[in-house]
């Protein structure tokens, strides 16, 4: 599908421009939201921090050539479509520098990469971290004090690569938005509410049909249930 309404544009429909009539616009969009998301993917595969930056400055003329996004199969999820592709450019990425160590532990999968965690526990921690991040986004245009609230209350992070900072209490977010302890619980009330909304809209562009959307919900609120607790639905 090119072009159309872009308000009602999956994020597979947005792709499809990447070569099109509004491939700047499009390009634009893709770098603007998946920036931080992409650096950070390859700074958790790359250990080498200097590597890892080297590696980000070459990422995206991969992508601008190689068609990658644009021949994606739209029956996949894009989030694993995605985390494969970063994974499969930084692998070839180290090889062409010769980085053999770090070859071997990308390709090692999960227990070499981090001990504690499996390789796809890392990318669905990142992946949810990504959507909140958007939904933030998204509830901040309705409602920037909700946003903020949000952030201010569970320690929300202001990019992927950042883990969950202090909480702050209710009255200490009263102090900051001028208001009242019970006007604060009345807002974030609202804004947990928002921001469920946000989060399955953004997880509804990037699947195929309602059982991955299921599957894909279940995955992230799992997360969210361990990094932010309470932001999860009741």
């Amino acid at each position: 599908m090119k072009g159309g309404n872009r308000s009602l544009a999956t994020r597979w429909s947005m792709l499809d421009d990447l070569d099109g009539r509004n491939a700047e616009e499009s390009w634009r969009w893709f770098i603007d939201r998946y920036r931080s998301y992409i650096r950070t993917c390859l700074h958790r595969l790359i250990r080498s921090s200097e590597l890892a930056e080297q590696a980000n400055d070459d990422v995206w003329s991969y992508l601008f050539t190689s068609s990658m996004i644009e021949n994606a199969d739209r029956n996949r999820r894009f989030r694993t479509y995605l985390a494969g592709t970063v994974r499969n450019f930084a692998l070839g990425w180290l090889r062409k520098h010769q980085a053999s160590e770090q070859v071997a532990l990308i390709e090692a999968g999960s227990s070499k990469l981090d001990p504690s965690r499996q390789y796809e526990q890392q990318e669905m921690q990142l992946w949810t971290r990504q959507v909140v991040q958007l939904a933030l986004s998204e509830l901040s245009k309705v409602n920037v004090d909700q946003a903020r609230a949000l952030r201010w209350f569970y320690g929300l992070p202001t990019t992927v690569g950042e883990a969950c900072g202090e909480p702050r209490s209710a009255s200490w977010i009263a102090q900051q938005l001028a208001t009242s302890g019970n006007a604060v619980h009345q807002l974030l009330f609202r804004a947990r509410s928002r921001l469920q909304f946000c989060i399955e809209n953004e997880l509804r562009e990037t699947v195929h049909d309602a059982a991955q959307l299921d599957d894909e919900r279940r995955l992230v609120y799992a997360v969210i249930a361990v990094e932010s607790p309470g932001l999860e639905p009741e």
